[in-house]
């Protein structure tokens, strides 16, 4: 009996518990049901609020003023939207492989602005932003590193380095120790003084740049790595961004004579003579002389810097500065205009690009990596990396390799619920060759896997990432199904309506003949020039009058006896192209008037109504009406074949009264 008891309450229970999860699941499910009602559907096929807001909202912007009128008319596009959808479905476009495809590119693309840390994203940009407020001017040596260099000689080339920056910090003369050091080709010019530079550098500095603007003046930094090799690098100073400036300017070459030539233009412009024409008639710089010395605008380090500082110091747009001599000769330079550093908001979307194509963006995509791995309790298992590197065999960096069919299928990591193993690993290497060959063969082999092993997790992560892109962000959800729904519309558009108008020859013409008082050709006027070639008023007097009744035939016969006093030339004009004064009415005219030493009276000869075109004149406008005819009926097929459901208590509760 107690053992009946033991059975019964155990049983008991699982029915209480799987009946409490169920009515936990009925709850979750009312409470989404309830955050996300449907607003209609197309037979069994639901479309949330959700939805349709989003879309609202996204194509109506500023006029989405949520007013019955304005929803119910767009509810109406997008239910017939739906249907279309719907029918594509039913035809089974949406197993298409070629249009699967077509899909998978686009969230290919799309998923790649999701793949990095948004947040380190927006910090790079305001970062890079917030430096170029000022420009710095910084002096470097340079200790290049070879393309490939080994771990090895790259240690070599960092300890010289730090020797030389013990010699720096102990007193030692910078110019000096610059000229004796430094592998910059332009050291012995500029004993390695650099001048001013402005972020954003360019890609491959990213580290170079963090020092010229966080590093206090006058001191030097630590090797620092750039795409070059090690920099030691001292701030000299630093100033407000000078941002563009937009100039012109007048040239007088190096030579004799130039100096002199210079001084009598400028003591021209002072007393008020106009620069540009000074320019084309004297400047000397041929590619800009005969756009009035017009140079556009520039920022730093494009001219040399007794130019660019002028440049700037000139206060007022229209200004001009005094003669300054640059190595092309003697210049007078015109301020038109000057352009700040544009503000946050204005310059985010170039931000944007040009970081994502920068080595720093790599900064915002490992903090990614590593939010995933917290998200998702990665976990980095304790395997044999000897083992993988002797089942991998010795020539695993080089094109010979080929995958071990023997190996040790150790787990290598989990995400989640998922772990990867080294057949995974193999396929990674073996899909992806270009990776092992770039890897420096120098290094060691546990060095070498380390690399890729970082790589493959990195990719396995972002693939990982890719699959959850429509749970984690709404919008790229909405996208997604905004770029799927219009490829199906796409195809099912063109089967029953575009291609349908096309290729239905006899359908066309039916339409255009139901319709043919939809294409005429407007009314127009004979509108004739009549030129008369002589001086006397009594033959002008007489063409006038003849003008007003006769034919231009029977003008020329009358006038042209013994000379070709007289010339006519038509032209077909509508309404509204008719020259001023002239009105819409046969034998209309205008005054006689001069043109170019001759009398011309222009006449409306004659009034054409209006023509009908034929099929082939009015191609085009045919086929375009006849694919809205087509698709109108096409809709109105589609709402008796299918049903739509709207909850209209759901649409009332989003109307602004």
């Amino acid at each position: 009996m107690a053992r009946k008891n033991q059975v019964f309450q155990s049983h008991y229970c699982m029915n209480t518990l799987k009946w409490f999860i169920a009515a936990c699941l009925v709850v979750i499910g009312s409470f989404t049901e309830a955050q996300n009602p449907v607003l209609f559907q197309v037979e069994e096929e639901p479309v949330h609020l959700e939805e349709f807001l989003y879309i609202y909202e996204k194509t109506n912007r500023d006029a989405a003023d949520f007013s019955r009128s304005s929803v119910e008319e767009y509810l109406d596009l997008y239910k017939k939207f739906k249907l279309k959808v719907y029918k594509a479905k039913q035809l089974k476009l949406d197993t298409v492989d070629a249009l699967n495809n077509e899909l998978a590119g686009y969230r290919k693309q799309l998923a790649n602005t999701y793949l990095s840390d948004k947040e380190v994203l927006v910090s790079l940009m305001k970062e890079a932003h917030e430096r170029m407020q000022e420009d710095v001017s910084f002096s470097h040596i340079l200790f290049k590193v070879p393309p490939g260099a080994g771990e090895q000689r790259e240690k070599d080339i960092y300890q010289r380095a730090m020797k030389v920056l013990d010699r720096l910090r102990s007193g030692a003369d910078f110019a000096k120790v610059a000229l004796e050091t430094s592998e910059d080709e332009t050291v012995t010019k500029n004993e390695g003084k650099v001048g001013y530079v402005t972020a954003m550098l360019p890609d491959g500095f990213y580290q170079l740049e963090t020092a010229l603007y966080s590093l206090p003046g006058n001191t030097y930094s630590r090797p620092i790595r750039s795409k070059l090799g090690y920099h030691i690098v001292r701030v000299d100073g630093k100033r407000p961004a000078r941002g563009e400036i937009e100039v012109a300017h007048i040239l007088a070459r190096s030579g004799p004579g130039a100096k002199d030539k210079i001084d009598k233009l400028y003591q021209e412009l002072e007393k008020g003579a106009d620069f540009e024409q000074l320019a084309k008639a004297h400047s000397q710089d041929n590619r800009t002389a005969a756009s009035g010395g017009y140079l556009g605008f520039f920022g730093i380090n494009k001219y040399e810097s007794v130019f660019e500082n002028t440049a700037f110091r000139i206060r007022e747009d229209g200004a001009h500065s005094r003669p300054i001599k640059t190595s092309l000769g003697w210049h007078i330079i015109k301020r038109i205009s000057a352009k700040p550093v544009p503000s946050y908001e204005a310059l985010r979307r170039t931000l944007e690009s040009e970081i994502q194509k920068d080595g720093r963006y790599q900064i915002a995509e490992d903090a990614m990596l590593e939010k995933i791995k917290d998200e998702n309790a990665f976990v980095d298992k304790d395997w044999d990396r000897a083992q993988l590197i002797k089942d991998l065999g010795a020539d695993f960096l080089s094109y010979k390799w080929k995958r071990p069919n023997d190996f040790d299928n150790q787990e290598l990591f989990s995400v989640g619920k998922q772990t990867w193993k080294v057949d995974q690993l193999l396929d990674f290497m073996t899909k992806n060759t270009a990776a092992r060959l770039r890897i420096n063969r120098s290094l060691a082999p546990q060095k070498a896997i380390a690399v890729l092993y970082d790589d493959f997790i990195s990719e396995q992560l972002k693939t990982f990432e890719e699959s959850q892109l429509e749970d984690k962000h709404p919008e790229f959800k909405a996208l997604m199904r905004e770029y799927a729904e219009g490829i199906l519309l796409f195809e099912v558009t063109k089967e029953y309506v575009w291609d349908r108008a096309s290729e239905d020859s006899v359908g066309l013409r039916k339409y255009f003949e139901s319709n043919a008082n939809n294409y005429m050709w407007p009314a127009k006027a004979l509108v004739e020039t009549i030129t008369i070639n002589s001086e006397d008023p009594a033959v002008v007097a007489k063409v006038k009058k003849l003008s007003a009744k006769k034919s231009s035939q029977k003008i020329i016969k009358k006038i042209n006896k013994n000379e070709e006093f007289v010339l006519v030339q038509g032209k077909f004009l509508e309404k509204e192209e008719l020259p001023a004064g002239l009105g819409w009415e046969k034998y209309a005219m205008t005054a006689p008037e001069e043109q170019n030493g001759q009398m011309q009276i222009k006449r409306v000869a004659e009034i054409i109504p209006p023509q009908p075109k034929t099929l082939e004149e009015a191609r085009g406008y045919i086929i375009a009406d006849y694919q809205d005819y087509l698709e109108k009926e096409w809709v109105n097929e589609l709402m008796a074949a299918y049903e739509i459901n709207v909850n209209q208590d759901v649409l009332s509760s989003i109307i602004k009264e």
